[in-house]
């Protein structure tokens, strides 16, 4: 088997110039293994719980008298399932091919660009989605037409205050949310990274 173990620890992390003890090799290189693999685990389990919460959305919103606008919430938090699983495909196809350290760091590389694109997702994409979802649900309804009457300049500024709003309020969710459940996950990457680099001196 190309990839076993001792195929990728003879050629990894740790060839002749870096440490000599292969039990640490070894040690290293199953624990990179195994906090990748609760990484992605955690990833599909964060995912796979969108769906529940777009179907409780959709009943919610319908009990309520609001269904199509259930209806659009669902659509967009169903978009988000399939997005995030396209982006778990990114992660599943790095692997350990040069060195522990290196598969280490191509993960850490991947994540800040997952967190650099979903805040701009959420930056800019959630208020447009936002706006759209309220005059949905008070679509035909009286407040819906009084703010139709007021000034343009009034409604502009409501819309731009709402916008930013709903964007600063999504970027702080999204990374509340991923320091409470990938934020062990970093510090244990981070420390790893960081032993290594000190035993490669």
């Amino acid at each position: 088997m190309e990839n076993s173990i001792e195929t990728i620890w003879t050629k990894g992390f740790l060839k002749e110039e870096a440490l000599v003890a292969p039990k640490i090799n070894n040690l290293y290189h199953k624990k990179s293994s195994l906090l990748i693999e609760k990484l992605k685990s955690t990833y599909r389990t964060d995912n796979k719980s969108i769906i529940p919460l777009a179907i409780l959305a959709v009943v919610g919103f319908g009990i309520a008298g609001h269904l199509l606008t259930g209806l659009y919430v669902m659509a967009l938090m169903t978009g988000m399932f399939f997005l995030n699983r396209k982006q778990l495909a990114t992660l599943e196809r790095i692997s350990i091919e040069t060195s522990s350290y290196e598969y280490l760091l191509e993960y850490r590389k991947m994540f800040l660009n997952l967190k650099k694109f979903y805040t701009r997702l959420l930056g800019f994409g959630l208020p447009v989605a936002g706006l759209a979802g309220y005059f949905l649900f008070f679509w035909n309804t009286p407040l819906l037409h009084e703010f139709l009457q007021l000034g343009t300049i009034y409604i502009l500024a409501i819309l731009v205050g709402l916008a930013l709003l709903l964007s600063a309020l999504g970027v702080m969710a999204y990374r509340l949310s991923l320091k409470l459940i990938y934020g062990r996950f970093i510090q244990k990457l981070e420390e790893m990274i960081s032993d290594m680099e000190e035993l490669r001196k």
